[in-house]
């Protein structure tokens, strides 16, 4: 059955929640202040859910969150009379998929800010359909032809005209506070890149749940994290997969000064798959520059709707991972013997082994999936290196 997925403002108070007959199961953002607190999730036996239910079941799974709330204390939420405008360049890559963009680019254009530009990136398109949605908004549209997320990323930052540039993607939309948030984190001066939480937009079908609730999505959690390279070990720094996600993510331009620009043969359209914003975040932190992980900046997505795309994209998930390692080593930004303890143990024996021979609530089919695209990685590696070479060679004509 699909989960009915929405959101609480505490500060506009509870009412009755009507639950479709469609829906068994809620799965509501708290939120206080527009700032999100964690996510209520309670089994929906009758069609209305009263607001002494509510009061129980919040008090029940977010009671530890609510109590400074109610106190006063321990809690600060940002003053959201303190404008910050600062201005920022939003760049959606998209490739054949008008319908998704068009609902990004409605989402962007109610955005609550003033101070931002929006450069739709149409990687390698197969129709001209992103050009034709994107003429119905006010954004400026740039075709990159050589295929790959990475090089449509950098085509991006290279037309952006504003120091600090956000991403999100064609199957994400961002809250109405995104870029507030955003522009709020980057008043610490020595901030370099800013990631957010990605909640899911819809849980409808088998796939979504099993990637959001049984995979374990894309959210990152609800504690704002300053992340340093001298905070963490090799292991954590290894994992850059928690940092953020490339769907909600920003930086100082500045930064790719100083680490280069994305790394082209990473990422969907090439042959890794992925990996592509796993790696940026990495060399960021690698590079002694401040993250920061804002779970106020929120941005809502489309997970794959289902079972087949959702095995591709666990694929793919194991095929960039394993790209993203290898080019760690390739440019031994730590040691190479680090990195293959990290694969091994951590990476093969702790995420993807483990869940496999500790049978969960994720089927055991998607796992395989991520297993496969793991062992492929080295080959996928090197034919997304031969790739890169061929299309330095000889690169097409804008």
């Amino acid at each position: 059955m699909p989960i009915k997925v929405f959101e609480i403002e505490l500060t506009a108070g509870l009412k009755p929640i009507r639950v479709e007959s469609d829906y068994d199961e809620i799965y509501a953002l708290i939120r206080f202040r527009g700032h999100p607190l964690g996510w209520l999730n309670r089994m929906a036996p009758t069609p209305i859910i009263s607001v002494g239910e509510l009061r129980r079941a919040l008090t029940e799974q977010l009671g530890h969150k609510l109590v400074p709330l109610i106190l006063g204390a321990g809690f600060h939420p940002v003053d959201e009379n303190h404008a910050v405008q600062t201005p920022i360049s939003v760049i959606v890559c998209t490739r054949d998929r008008a319908e998704q963009l068009r609902d990004c680019l409605e989402a962007l254009t109610a955005m609550d800010y003033e101070n931002f530009e929006i450069i739709v990136v149409d990687n390698a398109p197969t129709n001209g359909t992103a050009s034709q949605v994107a003429a119905h908004y006010p954004v400026r549209y740039v075709c990159e032809k050589n295929p790959g997320l990475d090089r449509a990323r950098n085509r991006g930052i290279a037309e952006a005209t504003h120091e600090i540039v956000a991403f999100t993607d064609d199957d994400a939309r961002p809250d109405p506070g995104w870029l507030k948030a955003v522009a709020r984190t980057f008043l610490e001066s020595d901030v370099m890149a800013v990631t957010g939480m990605i909640a899911p937009a819809e849980l409808e079908t088998p796939a979504q749940v099993d990637f959001e609730i049984n995979y374990g999505g894309m959210t990152h959690g609800f504690r704002r994290r300053h992340i340093h390279r001298d905070t963490l070990s090799d292991k954590q720094l290894l994992w850059a997969s928690t940092f953020g996600v490339g769907a909600n993510m920003a930086f100082r331009k500045q930064v790719f000064a100083s680490i280069g620009l994305f790394d082209v043969a990473l990422d969907v359209g090439t042959a890794s798959g992925g990996g592509g914003d796993v790696e940026m975040l990495h060399r960021v932190v690698a590079g002694g520059f401040t993250l920061v992980y804002e779970p106020g900046a929120l941005v809502w997505h489309t997970h794959r709707r289902d079972c087949s795309s959702l095995r591709r994209q666990l694929y793919q998930n194991g095929t960039g991972f394993g790209s993203y390692l290898l080019t760690c080593a390739r440019k031994r930004c730590m040691s190479r013997r680090a990195i293959a303890t990290f694969a091994i143990r951590h990476w093969l024996g702790g995420w993807i082994l483990r869940r496999l021979l500790r049978r969960g609530n994720l089927p055991r089919r998607y796992v395989l999936n991520e297993l496969h695209g793991a062992l492929r990685s080295p080959f996928a590696y090197r034919a997304a290196q031969r790739c890169q070479k061929i299309l330095e060679s000889s690169p097409q004509k804008l």
